[in-house]
């Protein structure tokens, strides 16, 4: 009777050091998984033009300022930057670490887009998941009308709208590359020869110079392009500089528009020197935690 007393009281003792143990044992585990997500693909939401998979954390608001700056051949207009510029104001919320929404507004072609941004896949660094994946959809309405457009009368003629699987991976820690197949879906086209769907993929890639600085490039393939007019394909070519929560982007592209939906299809310039041909692009990019 003594000795069952004894091993009762011993088992009485070491409960509690045992549960202690299996909870520090799960929360190891925990921070093994969280410590094996490969980190920062990409510094910001976009790698430069268009849409990288990483989405803002939780609680975070992201406030974004893009421009665009050009010149116009023959143009009596020159100004001292440049004859021509457009921006585009913006906000983006993190509602979980996984989903990210957001807001803008581009002038003078008044353009309001919304757009959610779901993260699917988290790529790791033991390969068990060697791609990020992240889900796009975007949404824009067009509150001016422009010469050219054969149908925008009504409401329903004013929105588009683009859906892009963003596929990425780190492959060292200076470079990282992404693939992002598109379709595009525009409610009112140029003319009645142009289609109304169309399928393109995107490539971009960042690679790292500094610890604060990288070069970033992007290109879109359109596989049905639109038939009214001669197009190219949308091409960039930037540097990026990160500032502790700022972060600037600089660029040169061949389309001054800032929605997926006119830049991926409806750019017209090709990429050069020439005058009209060439963009210099800014976008800065804070974020607060809140």
């Amino acid at each position: 009777m003594k000795s069952k007393y004894i091993v009762f009281v011993l088992f009485l003792s070491i409960s509690p050091y045992l549960a202690a143990q299996s909870l520090l044992d799960k929360l190891n585990d925990v921070e093994q998984d969280i410590d094996n997500y490969t980190m920062s693909t990409f510094k910001g939401t976009h790698i430069s033009i268009g849409h990288s998979v990483e989405t803002r954390k939780k609680n975070t608001l992201e406030v974004s300022l893009m421009t665009r700056y050009w010149n116009v051949p023959d143009s009596d207009g020159r100004s001292f930057i440049a004859d021509r510029m457009c921006s585009r104001i913006g906000l983006d919320y993190g509602i979980s670490d996984r989903l990210t929404i957001g807001f803008g507004s581009g002038n003078p072609n008044g353009i309001i887009d919304t757009y959610l941004k779901y993260r699917l896949l988290r790529q790791t660094n033991d390969n068990k998941n060697p791609f990020s994946i992240s889900l796009l959809q975007t949404a824009t309405y067009r509150t001016r009308f422009l010469n050219g457009i054969i149908s925008r009368a009504n409401t329903g003629d004013k929105f588009a709208f683009t859906s892009q699987v963003l596929i990425a991976r780190k492959f060292s820690r200076d470079f990282s590359f992404q693939i992002s197949p598109t379709f595009i879906h525009r409610t009112s086209s140029r003319s009645a020869l142009d289609d109304h769907n169309h399928f393109a993929v995107g490539f971009g890639g960042r690679y790292k110079l500094t610890n604060h600085v990288s070069l970033a490039s992007e290109y879109y393939y359109v596989a049905n392009e639109i038939e009214s007019r001669e197009t190219f394909g949308a091409f960039v070519l930037g540097v990026n500089w990160e500032v502790s929560k700022l972060l600037l982007q600089f660029k040169m592209t061949n389309n001054p528009i800032f929605s997926e939906d006119t830049f991926i299809v409806q750019t017209f310039k090709n990429f050069n020197f020439n005058d009209g041909n060439f963009f210099f692009g800014f976008h800065a990019t804070y974020y607060i935690q809140l």
